[in-house]
């Protein structure tokens, strides 16, 4: 809940007066902590693990210092963006127990949280990684920096439908969702080659085309990324084709917090309440306060 809704269960459910403002500095004060701790390491080897990532907007508010010493209207020295807040997580493929890695930064900052998830459930030198993401570049390009050889990326499975979906209209125009069925199952047996060689042959016979088309666009994602496209590989290993996880994920995780209404953060506040919503779904929480208690 937000900080001004802490301040007032404090007071109704234990008579104690503690400002939002203080509140704020004492759990911002515990998630800097939180972030610098390590939990202790389990000795755990998986055989197999499931990484996936993905991106989600949160509300931001950056402050113009050198307008700040001269305005005295402070509204007028705030400027108000949306950040991508990189969540990722790793789990043993037989196990449904995720460990959650979130920043808003860099992908090579989101890489290096997704290998430390990795190496909390098990990764080890003899580990396959099935990489899972909607197909942005940072996504893939980390999967491979991060694990190399032993990993391979597999574009989401509905994500890829989409671009589809928008071609179908371009190769029947009669029967669009009877095209796209059909090429979904194509897709699922491993014919994404053979799908994408369609789309080519379908685009050479059409003359001309509007200049944003779903036939160009469909495309060009195939193109780009036909190598993560064998869908019929992961389904003979039994893996998921699909990405919802990770995407459910950003709503319970970050979204739940950060996206509540009102919620404007600083990018320093918004990583520091990502540590927090991080710690409580990896359920380290109550190790936290045992390491402080002990060092109390």
């Amino acid at each position: 809940m937000s900080f001004g809704e802490a301040s007032k269960k404090m007071k109704e459910h234990y008579g104690i007066e503690v400002p939002a403002c203080a509140i704020e500095k004492i759990t911002l004060q515990h998630a800097a902590k939180m972030s610098e701790w390590v939990p202790e390491e389990t000795q755990k080897q998986a055989q197999m693990l499931i990484a996936e990532m993905d991106g989600g907007m949160v509300p931001i508010v950056e402050v113009d210092q050198k307008i700040k010493d001269e305005e005295k209207d402070l509204r007028k020295t705030r400027k108000v963006l949306w950040k991508e807040a990189k969540l990722c997580f790793a789990r043993d493929h037989k196990k449904i127990d995720r460990i959650y890695g979130a920043v808003i930064g860099s992908p090579d900052e989101a890489g290096q949280k997704l290998y430390k998830c990795a190496e909390r459930v098990g990764f080890t030198e003899n580990t396959y990684v099935h990489g899972l993401g909607d197909g942005a570049p940072w996504i893939v390009d980390q999967m491979e920096s991060q694990f190399g050889a032993q990993s391979h990326f597999l574009i989401d499975f509905f994500h890829m439908c989409e671009y589809l979906a928008e071609a179908a209209p371009w190769c029947d125009a009669l029967n669009p969702k009877e095209w796209l069925n059909l090429r979904k199952n194509l897709m699922k047996e491993g014919c994404h080659k053979k799908v994408l060689e369609e789309l080519q042959a379908r685009r050479s016979q059409l003359e001309t085309l509007p200049e944003s088309n779903g036939l160009d666009k469909c495309i060009s994602y195939f193109e780009k990324r036909i190598s993560y496209m064998n869908y019929e590989e992961a389904r003979e290993k039994e893996l998921s084709i699909g990405s919802g996880e990770i995407e459910s994920s950003h709503r319970h995780v970050v979204q739940k917090r950060l996206k509540i209404a009102g919620a404007w953060w600083s990018e320093n506040s918004a990583n520091l309440m990502l540590q927090l919503r991080t710690a409580r779904a990896n359920n380290d929480w109550e190790a936290y306060w045992k390491e402080r208690r002990k060092a109390a």
